[in-house]
């Protein structure tokens, strides 16, 4: 999806280069990479005739534009140099930012483009809902072979009362940015909101006159010393504070870690720098939990360049190989881990490994979009990843083999735990992808602990069955803790982490069976007050979108989400 959307960037700036003669670009314009990302997927699910037609339109337009620039036989550096001056040119973002996120990503975007054989139509059909037919093998619904023999369903387990259960802590997309500066302006996109125009890519961070093509003035709104939810990462010692808190108040059986380790400036991320801050927050987590085993899964955001890891029969492997990425994580989890896992790190940055009796965890690296099947086993797996499948980030392909297998093995899988998306939600697989049939399974989506974008920060902490003999290793309550980090700012303190709310008697569940789940999504349909709760939740605690919860329309929009655990499949999960 990434390699989609600077291809769509590529795209658009070529054809501006054409365009901007004819329709003058205001001088204060800029593109932001989170917003753009949304709009994008937005689009490309938008069932509107209209929409999808204009949609379809540009997208075939651009593709012409494109396909002349290749045959024109230019060489990469030219390209580049072109591209990273129509980005200054049309202030797509700052100058430093223009040109060094061309050279972040053009050398494997031009890789792409020069070996991907497409027209518009397949192009189109891969990017835009209705548009073409795409037989790109990274949209395309390639099929993986499912063991047959599924075995009858079991009820979804009863756990007894009194029987000993485990706590355990998830952490998702930490975040850290290491140029946090206080004081520094944490609405950089000069007062105009979550705005297509006039922001730039992270707030919080001094930008120095030769880099903004903006006047400066004085900040309205500082960047406080424990972060601001703004379009802002989280500055080191709110991560400390954090982790502080969690280990003068819990003790836990094990802890996940479900990917994102850097900040959101991906345009100067360097192998270096990425492989420092994983050894950093790795040492950190291992000071304040020394007893405590530590299991993680990789995230989009370790890549260099960002979800830079190809598969090893690509053409070119060798070249953009991500090796001394997964040398470095299997490294930094061999504690951990067996010595089986880290090679399969080493190799694929996936492993699984039993981690209680009869419990093996699978750590799946989604971002590498390949399938392991780690599911032929007669215990109990949980499976901890960074992108779930129901985003618009993931692989179409991957999504819809990846929902086979969670319905294959709807009685071995336990529990799922996902990141990435920042927020707070979950989402719900159904027996043959009807949404009005049974409920198989569902995930769970933790909040960031980063601020980005415009929310507080959070963590969560499990109350799972386990482990005794007969366990379930099912997940009996969740907690979701947060940190109110402007009343920290406020009072000159570090936040005030404190339980935000716990799933069962916040929204009433009998257990955290997908049956209960789904009747959960059923009751917010039709509930606002109920659903308000879910949507506050979903922000922590920042008012975003404060009509959404009584506009039936927007409420609408959140349940297909919770409904859809298959990407780019509207039609199916949100037939209304």
């Amino acid at each position: 999806m990434r390699q989609l959307f600077w291809i769509s960037l590529f795209l658009g700036l070529i054809a501006a280069g054409v365009i901007v003669k004819e329709s003058p670009v205001p001088k204060d314009a800029k593109l932001n990479r989170h917003f753009i990302t949304k709009a994008l997927m937005s689009y490309t699910r938008n069932r509107d005739p209209e929409v999808r037609s204009a949609s379809c339109g540009l997208c075939r337009l651009l593709v012409d534009f494109v396909q002349i620039a290749i045959k024109s036989n230019r060489t990469d550096e030219a390209i580049m140099k072109d591209v990273e001056a129509l980005c200054r040119n049309l202030n797509v973002e700052q100058p430093h930012v223009c040109n060094s996120i061309v050279q972040m990503f053009g050398p494997e975007i031009i890789f792409v483009l020069q070996r991907a054989v497409f027209t518009p139509d397949e192009i189109c059909g891969g990017l835009v809902a209705d548009c073409g037919h795409s037989e790109n093998p990274l949209q395309e619904m390639w099929n993986m072979t499912i063991p047959e023999g599924k075995p009858p369903v079991k009820p979804w387990p009863t756990v007894p009362s009194g029987k000993p259960t485990m706590r355990v802590l998830h952490l998702s997309d930490i975040h850290i940015d290491r140029w946090y500066s206080v004081g520094s302006d944490s609405d950089c996109n000069n007062g105009k909101g979550i705005d297509a125009f006039g922001t730039y890519a992270l707030c919080c961070r001094e930008y120095p006159p030769t880099a903004a093509n903006r006047e400066q003035k004085a900040s309205k709104s500082p960047a406080g010393p424990w972060g601001a939810t703004a379009r802002c990462d989280i500055p080191y010692q709110t991560f400390d504070s954090a982790m502080r808190y969690i280990n003068r108040t819990e003790k836990f059986d094990y802890i996940m870690v479900t990917g994102d380790f850097e900040a959101h400036d991906m345009w100067d991320y360097t192998r270096e720098r990425t492989k420092a801050n994983i050894e950093n927050i790795t040492a950190v987590l291992r000071e304040y939990f020394p007893h405590t085993p530590i299991y993680q899964t990789i995230g989009n955001h370790e890549g260099v360049p960002m979800d830079g890891m190809p598969a090893h029969t690509m053409d070119g492997y060798d070249t953009h190989s991500p090796e001394w990425l997964y040398k470095e994580l299997a490294d930094q989890w061999k504690p951990d881990i067996t010595a089986k896992a880290y090679n399969d790190v080493i190799y694929r940055a996936s492993y699984s490994i039993y981690i209680k009796p009869n419990l093996k965890l699978v750590s799946l690296n989604s971002v590498y979009c390949s399938a392991f099947n780690f599911f032929m086993y007669l215990d109990q797996v949980h499976i901890i990843s960074h992108i779930p499948t129901g985003d618009g980030y993931c692989l179409k392909g991957w999504a819809s083999n990846y929902y086979k297998i969670v319905n294959r093995f709807e009685n071995t899988i336990a529990a799922q735990f996902f990141g990435h998306t920042h927020n707070d939600h979950f989402e719900v697989f159904y027996e043959d992808f009807n949404p009005k049939g049974r409920p198989t399974h569902f995930n769970f989506i933790a909040g960031s602990l980063t601020t980005y974008d415009f929310m507080n920060p959070s963590y969560r902490i499990y109350t799972i069955d386990g482990a005794y003999t007969g366990s379930t290793y099912t997940v009996i309550d969740a907690e979701t803790y947060w940190g109110d980090v402007n009343e920290a700012n406020k009072n000159n303190r570090e936040p005030d982490w404190k339980l935000e709310y716990t799933t069962k008697k916040e929204y009433k569940m009998p257990d955290l069976s997908p049956a209960s789940w789904n009747d959960l999504i059923n009751r917010f349909d039709n509930d606002a007050f109920l659903f308000q709760k879910f949507h506050t939740h979903y922000y922590r605690n920042k008012d975003q979108e404060p009509l959404c919860p009584f506009e039936e329309k927007c409420r609408k929009e959140f349940t297909c989400a919770l409904r859809s655990a298959r990407s780019y499949d509207s039609a199916t999960f949100c037939p209304a």
